[in-house]
């Protein structure tokens, strides 16, 4: 239910690292938006559904 939360301390663990290891920090944020694409690829696939019955897309 949560999933969605986990990029998010991603994200902060690589503003953390950036002030000392840019490298660090670099690979955070790729891990990141890599966790964000599959989480709303994962979330949306649930939701195609409702969004084609009102009308949206």
């Amino acid at each position: 239910m949560f999933i969605g939360f986990i990029p998010v301390l991603f994200a902060f663990a690589a503003t953390l690292a950036s002030f000392k290891h840019l490298a660090l920090a670099r690979a955070l944020w790729i891990v990141c938006a890599i966790l964000v694409v599959i989480w709303t690829t994962w979330h949306g696939a649930h939701h195609l559904s409702d969004l084609k019955q009102l009308g949206s897309w």
